[in-house]
């Protein structure tokens, strides 16, 4: 086990307290809200109130708590490095969020295909057996197979516009 005093601790670290602080300032949606929005592109203050709907008081109390992360020059706010870290931190959340939802619905998607594939081979060669003409059966067959097909990708195309 690593005592704490024997921990290297480099000059660019923060204080405890203000690491606490800064994570602190990240729990309220409101302002993770307003670090996505001058994700975008610096904005001010007006722009910022229109962008997330909000009254001007509430705004002015999360820009201020802010200071870490928000920089104000002229008109504008700007991110500072630290804001630049807090966005680049939640932008990588989202993306893993999202990502973990689409990969859960496209291993259903995957199964249910997969039990689909598996009806058809069984029920197929059945049905084919009672149609009198071969080229019949078999155009049958594909069409099949293409529908599935059709619905599959529809299915995983609605899915990677919707979390990718």
């Amino acid at each position: 086990m690593i005592k704490m005093s024997k921990i290297n601790k480099s000059k660019e670290e923060l204080p405890i307290s203000e690491e606490d602080e800064i994570f602190k300032l990240l729990t309220h949606q409101t302002r993770r809200n307003i670090i996505k929005v001058l994700g975008e592109r610096d904005l001010s203050f007006s722009e910022i109130k229109k962008a997330l709907e909000i009254d001007s008081p509430t705004l002015s109390y999360h820009l201020k708590s802010m200071r870490p992360f928000v920089i104000q020059k002229k008109s504008k706010y700007s991110f500072s490095e630290i804001g630049k870290a807090a966005l680049y931190l939640l932008t990588k959340t989202d993306q893993s969020i999202t990502m973990s939802r689409y990969k859960r619905y496209f291993w259903y998607i995957y199964f249910a295909t997969m039990i689909c594939y598996i009806i058809i081979g069984i029920i197929m060669p059945f049905t084919i057996q009672y149609i009198p003409s071969m080229y019949l059966s078999v155009l049958i067959f594909e069409i099949v197979l293409n529908v599935i097909g059709v619905i599959n990708m529809s299915v995983i195309g609605f899915l990677k516009s919707r979390y990718i």
